[in-house]
């Protein structure tokens, strides 16, 4: 059995709910050992804000690529997955780039997106067409303004698909604009495909 996918339960945790819902995307719950989910929350949200307190800026992309190579190197009979993080102009949503083919391969693709110029917030995008990206936001909304059709809420009744999508031009602008990848030098993400 899948399990359905999660919501961020607090402002910071958007990164390790992605992870957990990508591992939950590619894999039958009784498959995923407990060993990968505690890594993925030891890992992450490891920045320290103001008054030394941890996590207040989310998950760091050193963290994300310290969790895909961990969960590179981990193998199990039932569960094996080979990640690669992206950064900067290897973040790309043309035809012919390693987002597309991740996606064509069946893996999943985590991804940071703006909310505004200065927050960044991860998406799980698990496809794409000529016009959409299809994404799970784990922060619930109820409504998405002033986006003038670029962005839409899609209904998710079995709790295990997509329930946003951004237009592909949209979203491929390097301008601080929400729900755009944004400039090159602040893009990051992680590709991660089944592979036992």
């Amino acid at each position: 059995m899948y399990s359905p996918f999660h919501y961020q339960i607090s402002e910071y945790d958007c990164v390790p709910t992605a992870l957990t819902n990508a591992i939950s995307f590619l894999f039958h719950r009784k498959e995923i050992p407990p060993m990968v989910i505690q890594h993925i929350y030891l890992y992450c949200l490891d920045t320290v804000g103001r008054n030394s307190r941890f996590g207040v800026g989310g998950t760091s992309k050193y963290a994300v690529r310290l969790v895909g190579n961990w969960l590179n190197s981990y193998r199990m009979k039932s569960f094996s997955v080979s990640t690669q993080f992206l950064e900067k102009e290897q973040i790309s949503i043309e035809p012919e780039g390693l987002i597309k083919s991740c996606l064509s391969e069946g893996g999943v693709v985590l991804s940071n997106f703006l909310l505004t110029p200065r927050d960044e917030h991860y998406l799980m995008i698990t496809a794409m067409d000529e016009e959409w990206l299809y994404c799970f936001d784990s922060y619930r909304r109820q409504s998405i303004r002033g986006m003038k059709g670029m962005v839409r809420l899609l209904d998710s009744p079995d709790g295990r698909s997509a329930n946003l999508k951004i237009r592909r031009d949209w979203a491929a602008q390097d301008l601080t604009k929400r729900f755009c990848l944004g400039p090159m030098q602040m893009r990051e993400g992680l590709l991660i495909w089944r592979t036992s």
